[in-house]
C-alpha cells in the first residue's frame, strides 16, 4: 500500500502544508548515505548503543523540478539556491525532508521528520494526515 503513494506528490503536499511561503529552486528526492564501520564503532564507544541510521549525510538521487537558470547580471561571486528534498517512506510511515538554503556564503540545512497518520484508513493523498514530528538544524554555513 505504501508503494501507491507517489513521492513527488507527497513532496508537493508537504510544500503546500508546511512551506507554502517558500520559493524553492529545486525539488527532489534524497538518499541517505549508509553508516560506515568507523561511525558505528565511534558511536558504540561514546554512547554504548549501536548506530543504525544517520540522518545528516545524503545525496540527491532524483530531481522532480528545477527552476530555470537565470543569466548572471553581475559579476558577483555570490549565488542563491533553496532546495527541498524528500526521503523514501520508512517504517511506521516516517519520512524526512531537507530544506537546504544558501545565499552567498551563508545558509543552513534543516531536517524535518514527518509521519503519515491513519494511513490504513485512506490511501488517497488528499485524505492523509501528515504530522510534523521534529525539525532540527543539521548545518550552518
Amino acid at each position: 500500500m505504501i508503494s501507491q503513494i507517489s513521492i513527488k506528490e507527497l513532496l508537493d503536499k508537504i510544500i503546500e502544508l508546511h512551506f507554502n511561503k517558500h520559493k524553492f529552486t529545486l525539488k527532489g528526492k534524497l538518499e541517505w548515505y549508509p553508516v560506515t564501520n568507523q561511525q558505528k564503532t565511534r558511536y558504540l564507544k561514546k554512547r554504548g548503543k549501536e548506530l543504525k541510521f544517520q540522518r545528516r549525510r545524503y545525496k540527491t538521487t532524483e530531481v522532480f523540478w528545477e527552476k530555470p537558470k537565470e543569466e548572471k547580471k553581475s559579476s558577483s561571486p555570490y549565488f542563491f539556491y533553496h532546495y527541498i528534498l524528500i526521503s523514501e517512506i520508512e517504517e511506521n510511515y516516517i519520512f524526512y525532508c531537507i530544506d537546504d538554503y544558501c545565499m552567498g556564503r551563508m545558509g543552513q540545512k534543516i531536517r524535518y521528520k514527518f509521519q503519515i497518520k491513519d494511513f490504513k484508513k485512506s490511501t488517497k493523498l488528499t485524505d492523509l494526515k501528515i504530522e510534523l514530528l521534529d525539525d532540527s538544524m543539521i548545518m550552518i554555513r
